[in-house]
């Protein structure tokens, strides 16, 4: 019977299955400690695991891992989210990832382009159709959905975390306090954005590691 668990399972999220992945396989000991690092973020802390995994479908589509992101969004289904919740954090991951790239050098991007660093940014000034409907797409994003503005924020800050954007961050948690995230929650959504850029990095090519490394697979 299908068992489902969130222990030494990143790959398959349904079924838990007797052989070892890649890593555990060629470095055990490693394996193991990523494993408790694993377990700790979803099994300790404030946030609930609901918002955790819609912030983890969020962190594994900005690294790229096709397993991951699955294994999460069936996850989210499994706790509760619904497929608009689910859609929003990633529609939140289009926009903050766009966002950060026209935020995370914002002083050079002003000075170099000549904007005055005034109440409009220096794509609403060069660019001023694009940047009006960039904005645009903004605000409709944050008006009231399925998903509360508190873990939108959240989805926010880790989605700014991993794309190296110093402004988005900071802004993205200055906003979920405003919207009641308490620290240790946003402290945890970064750790779930850690955890999760971690994971990445061993599932997202996981058959060509298995063929590289000599690991017999199951699919």
């Amino acid at each position: 019977m299908p068992v489902f668990s969130v222990h030494k399972n990143l790959f398959v999220m349904e079924t838990i299955e007797k052989q070892k992945s890649w890593f555990e396989a060629r470095a055990p000991e490693m394996a193991e400690r990523w494993h408790e690092f694993h377990d700790s973020v979803y099994q300790s802390g404030e946030l609930d695991n609901k918002s955790k995994e819609l912030i983890a479908v969020a962190a594994s589509t900005v690294g790229r891992c096709p397993h991951c992101t699955r294994g999460h969004i069936q996850k989210a289904k499994k706790l509760g989210a619904s497929k608009e919740e689910i859609t929003e954090a990633l529609m939140i991951t289009s926009l903050i990832s766009s966002g950060t790239e026209l935020h995370w050098m914002l002083e050079d991007y002003e000075d170099l382009l000549g904007a005055n660093g005034g109440a409009k940014r220096w794509f609403e000034t060069n660019a001023e159709e694009m940047g009006t409907q960039w904005k645009t797409f903004h605000d409709a994003l944050y008006e009231d959905s399925a998903l509360d503005r508190k873990t939108k924020e959240l989805v926010a800050i880790a989605v700014a975390e991993l794309r190296r954007c110093r402004h988005c961050t900071t802004g993205h948690i200055k906003a979920a306090k405003k919207f009641g995230a308490t620290e240790n929650e946003i402290a945890e959504a970064i750790m779930v954005a850690a955890l999760i850029a971690s994971g990445t990095q061993l599932a997202w090519m996981k058959e060509d590691y298995e063929r590289l490394l000599g690991i017999a697979t199951s699919n």
